[in-house]
């Protein structure tokens, strides 16, 4: 079984002063840019057989930030269009060797390492059963967060999304009869940082 992470870093930062994934912050007694924090917590659960970074804007930049060996990268040139044209550049590159896939925003750096060894758990017991989105859903909202898990025999649907049927929502609306909930009570599933204000917040309460 083959385990592959897309970590969408490719976005403008449109409410972030620069570009707040390469923007260095204090996580956990280690500084470093947001996107190398978010990727770190993918490499530290140990349940990934690849980690596909997407990047378009200032890629350059993104791939010095991320300080990590084994990571691929997939360069988005639609960027502009907006995530989902970054969904499906890295899904596509994933998807022929990949049995599950889990598609996770670069500028939610907070989620814990045991949360996705917990997703990809679930979605392994999964896979006997046939396909699955498997979402982690926080206990104190009842909202739903990411990553976003999905098996093998989905993800050529994924690659039919587009920004005007609302994206991977259009795509969850689509097949929202096999979607599992995970409980969680991690809310780096929830905590995407959009402006400075929410990374002030989230990293004095990390």
């Amino acid at each position: 079984m083959i385990v592959t992470a897309v970590i969408l870093a490719a976005g403008l930062s449109t409410r972030f002063p620069g570009n707040k994934l390469t923007s260095e912050v204090e996580l956990e007694g280690i500084r470093a840019p947001l996107i190398h924090h978010t990727v770190r917590k993918f490499i530290e659960s140990r349940v990934f057989d690849s980690i596909v970074v997407v990047v378009g804007h200032e890629k350059e930049k993104v791939i010095n930030a991320v300080d990590f060996d084994s990571i691929a990268f997939v360069i988005n040139r639609r960027y502009k269009e907006g995530m989902s044209s970054s969904v499906k550049a890295g899904v596509t590159v994933a998807m022929p060797y990949s049995d599950i896939v889990a598609i996770h925003p670069g500028d939610l750096p907070f989620i814990k390492p045991a949360t996705l060894r917990n997703l990809i758990s679930v979605a392994s017991t999964l896979r006997s059963g046939g396909d699955f989105v498997v979402i982690p859903r926080y206990i104190r909202t009842g909202k739903g967060g990411h990553p976003l898990v999905i098996s093998k025999g989905l993800l050529r649907y994924v690659l039919e999304i587009e920004e005007e049927t609302r994206g991977l929502k259009g795509f969850l609306r689509r097949f929202s009869n096999y979607i599992v909930y995970v409980p969680t009570d991690d809310v780096g599933t929830l905590a995407d940082i959009d402006t400075p204000q929410d990374l002030v917040r989230m990293t004095s309460t990390a």
